[in-house]
């Protein structure tokens, strides 16, 4: 069984990329899917940013959930079985680290922006330093 790792955001891209994975690979059985989303940690400084930290990052693990949830409701609504997890920390390092045990990494092509003109994207971090074949859907 070949196992496919996929990388989420909350983008259009990423969903276009789930119904792309969905439509190519969902009837296979030979597939196992999971999927994989990074919260960034939290940085706060000083006594007032303390006293909130446990507040912000409830909320920050309720949206990352929530987004998680939504990219495995795509997939079980198509009959497919996925597994989920989430990881904190920086993103590409952390997926990439999680990758080693997989066979394929997906991901949904970064958005035009002048942002990532300037200082890069995820995707080419990605397609640069991935131990595994990767897939970016357009």
């Amino acid at each position: 069984m070949k196992k496919i790792l996929f990388a989420i955001d909350d983008t259009k891209a990423c969903q276009k990329a789930a119904s792309f994975i969905v439509d190519f690979f969902g009837k296979d059985e030979r597939f196992s899917i999971t999927l994989v989303h990074v919260k960034t940690p939290i940085m706060l400084y000083g006594e007032a940013a303390l006293a909130a930290y446990e507040e912000i990052e409830n909320k920050e693990n309720k949206e990352s959930s929530k987004l998680l949830e939504k990219f495995v409701d795509i997939f079980r609504n198509n009959n497919i079985d996925v597994t989920s997890v989430m990881l904190e920390g920086e993103a590409v390092e952390e997926v990439l680290e999680y990758s080693k045990d997989y066979d394929l990494l997906a991901i949904g092509h970064s958005e035009s922006s002048i942002w990532n003109s300037i200082f890069s994207s995820n995707q080419s971090s990605f397609s640069e330093k991935s131990p595994i074949p990767i897939l970016i859907v357009k």
